[in-house]
C-alpha cells in the first residue's frame, strides 16, 4: 500500500512548500523574509503558514540533508562559558570548526572531565567522516585529560594547541 503524501491537504503545491522551508532553514531569514521572497514570485502566503510548514516539514528535511550539508573542517576550537538558563547557571560547551561553523554544543551543570568527555564524544560522533586533527582549547585540565583518553579512538592524531 503506497504511503500517504504529507502534502495532501495543503493549499499550495509541494514545490512551493519545500522551497519556502528550504529558504528558511538554509539562510538566515525570518518568516517575513520568506513571505517577501515568495511574494516576489507572485505567491501570496501568510507568515503563520510558513511557520506551520517549517514546523511540519523542517525536522524531516533537516534529518535527510544533515549528512550531506555538515562538512566540518578538521581544525576545531573548543571552549566553555558560564551562562544563565531558566534562572540556573549552566556551562555551555561549544566546538567550532575553522570555518566558523558550530560543530556541536552541550549544556551541563558541572565542569568536570565526565562532562568534557561526553561533549567531545558526541561532537566527534556527529561529524563521523571529518574527525578533528587539531583541537584548540583553553588551558583547562579537563580537556587535556579527555583528549588524551579519546585520542586512540580518533583515526587522525589530535594535538592540543594552547
Amino acid at each position: 500500500m503506497p504511503r500517504k503524501s504529507p502534502f495532501k491537504h495543503h493549499r499550495f503545491p509541494r514545490d512551493i512548500i519545500l522551497c519556502a522551508v528550504r529558504w528558511y532553514l538554509c539562510y538566515p531569514l525570518s518568516y517575513q523574509d520568506v513571505v517577501d521572497l515568495l511574494s516576489e514570485q507572485g505567491i501570496t502566503v501568510d507568515q503563520s503558514t510558513v511557520y506551520r510548514w517549517v514546523q511540519k516539514f523542517g525536522p524531516e528535511l533537516t534529518k535527510r540533508t544533515e549528512k550531506h550539508l555538515r562538512r566540518a573542517s578538521v581544525d576545531w576550537h573548543v571552549d566553555k562559558t558560564y551562562i544563565r538558563v531558566d534562572g540556573k547557571w549552566r556551562y555551555l560547551w561549544r566546538a567550532i570548526d575553522a570555518n566558523g561553523q558550530m560543530v556541536d554544543f552541550r549544556l551541563t551543570a558541572r565542569r568536570d572531565a565526565k562532562a568534557a568527555r561526553a561533549f567531545l564524544r558526541n561532537a566527534i560522533e556527529r561529524v563521523r567522516l571529518h574527525r578533528p586533527v587539531t583541537i584548540c582549547t583553553d588551558k583547562a585540565h579537563t580537556y587535556r585529560r579527555v583528549i588524551r583518553e579519546i585520542k586512540g579512538s580518533i583515526t587522525a592524531q589530535c594535538q592540543i594547541v594552547r
